[in-house]
């Protein structure tokens, strides 16, 4: 096999892991935790998943440059140590065992498919400007990989903020107007960048607050996901992963669709969460909860999803 497909395979094999691993550390994080805490649980998990890319992302960068294969077997070491972790600390919790047609069947409901778009259209605002960074920093970095390492620094720790505030604040505070709110931030943030982005400082200080506002996203869109139903929160929790990551791909065409210079993208990104933002809003006026259908069909069994 050429070593481009043996790559680009690996690379799907990664994705879909890390896609079941959000899904099912989430839908586990729900179960354990009281209602009232849930948000800050789903928040905890999604905490983790943005320190791992806050620090591995440099920390990767700084150990690829002597031998990528280290980064890799870093990965691969770690991986090993979280799953002891589990076995050793997790309780044991069986969640709702669920068929490919029960999987399927909430892609059937309107008010699931109109949730799920707005978490694809709002990584899809993110990653049409993260995906092309480097070169979109490039007045402010000088091309140099330190201060762009640093900016990413920054945006991580931001991410892990706003993942700490979501949590605290969809547990007090209707999760429709939480998303509402950090979507306009985004909006505002991404429409600045031609303005921020010459200089390191203000740079730094748009990627703290770009940051803050993608760590937010995803908490209140489970909080609201669970809300419709939460016998069928592992199926649910599993195709909002996927939307996301739908997002996330599509966002990595947008200078091909677009056809803008990397420093172009930051008002198209703002565009596409404005429109996130119209789209949301319009999911508030649909009906509160699932149709009794999917429910049904998630809870069938209630012994499987004893703890």
């Amino acid at each position: 096999m050429p070593a481009p497909t043996r790559y680009r395979s690996a690379a799907a094999v990664y994705d879909d892991g890390g896609a079941g691993i959000t899904s099912a550390a989430s839908s586990t994080a729900a179960v354990i935790a009281p209602p009232e805490r849930r948000g800050r649980a789903l928040a905890f998990v999604l905490g983790g998943l943005t320190l791992a890319t806050a620090l591995g992302l440099p920390v990767g960068t700084l150990i690829g440059r002597t031998d990528w294969h280290i980064t890799l077997w870093a990965v691969a070491g770690i991986g090993l140590l979280a799953a002891v972790g589990i076995a050793v600390g997790l309780p044991r919790v069986m969640l709702p065992a669920a068929a490919l047609s029960d999987r399927l069947r909430p892609l059937k409901q309107g008010r699931v498919l109109a949730l799920l778009a707005v978490t694809s259209l709002a990584f899809l605002g993110v990653y049409t400007l993260y995906t092309y960074i480097a070169p979109a920093l490039r007045e402010a970095t000088g091309g140099n990989e330190s201060p762009l390492t640093l900016i990413l620094l920054v945006w991580g720790v931001g991410t892990l903020a706003g993942n700490i505030i979501a949590g605290r604040l969809v547990d007090r505070h209707d999760s429709t107007r939480v998303l509402a709110g950090t979507l306009v931030l985004a909006t505002l943030a991404l429409a600045l960048t031609p303005l921020a982005t010459r200089a390191l400082v203000p740079t730094l200080v748009w990627a703290a607050v770009w940051g803050v506002t993608g760590g937010v996203i995803v908490v209140p869109q489970q909080h609201r996901l669970i809300a419709l139903s939460p016998a069928a929160a592992p199926v649910l929790l599993g195709l909002n992963a996927s939307a996301l990551y739908i997002g996330v791909a599509l966002g990595g065409l947008a200078q091909e669709w677009f056809g803008l210079a990397p420093a172009e993208l930051g008002p198209v990104a703002a565009g596409i969460t404005a429109l996130t933002l119209l789209w949301h809003l319009g999911t508030t006026r649909s009906p509160a909860r699932l149709a009794p259908m999917m429910a049904a069909s998630a809870s069938a069994d209630p012994e499987k999803s004893k703890a």
